[in-house]
């Protein structure tokens, strides 16, 4: 099995808490014996058996990944989200029902918010985290 690793900024321009998620995933992955390569975006012969997205990707992503026949497993960060209010949680919950109904899909697919839902799996850190995700 070979499992392809993606992020959607470099790590050049992002150092920091996705790009070490990355390495040690990638590591823990390797001494499993599960081998593993970061996506090369420019390279159509590229073969992998799973998509693992670091963040979160758009709707466009997962079907694009499901149609080369790869399924899709996200890990998001969810640190800014998870340390909101309750009510700044719940008006940004009614912000994006308001906005499925208002907005066009293709805006919508860019968002991502049914990511969650599309992707193959999830990968959470923290169980705040995973009840964030569902």
């Amino acid at each position: 099995m070979k499992i392809l690793l993606d992020h959607h900024l470099p790590f050049l321009l992002a150092h920091g808490g996705f790009q070490i998620q990355i390495e040690q995933t990638k590591k823990a992955l390797e001494t499993t014996g599960i081998e593993t390569e970061y996506l090369r975006f420019w390279d159509a012969s590229q073969r992998g058996d799973v998509l693992h997205f670091f963040g979160r990707c758009s709707g466009a992503y997962i079907e694009m990944a499901h149609k080369k026949g790869m399924p899709v497993v996200m890990s998001d960060l969810l640190s800014g989200t998870g340390s909101r209010s309750s009510k700044a949680l719940a008006a940004q919950a009614a912000f994006i029902q308001l906005a499925k109904k208002a907005v066009p899909a293709s805006f919508l697919s860019r968002m991502g918010w049914d990511a969650y839902k599309r992707a193959d799996a999830l990968i959470a850190l923290t169980g705040w985290e995973a009840e964030l995700m569902v």
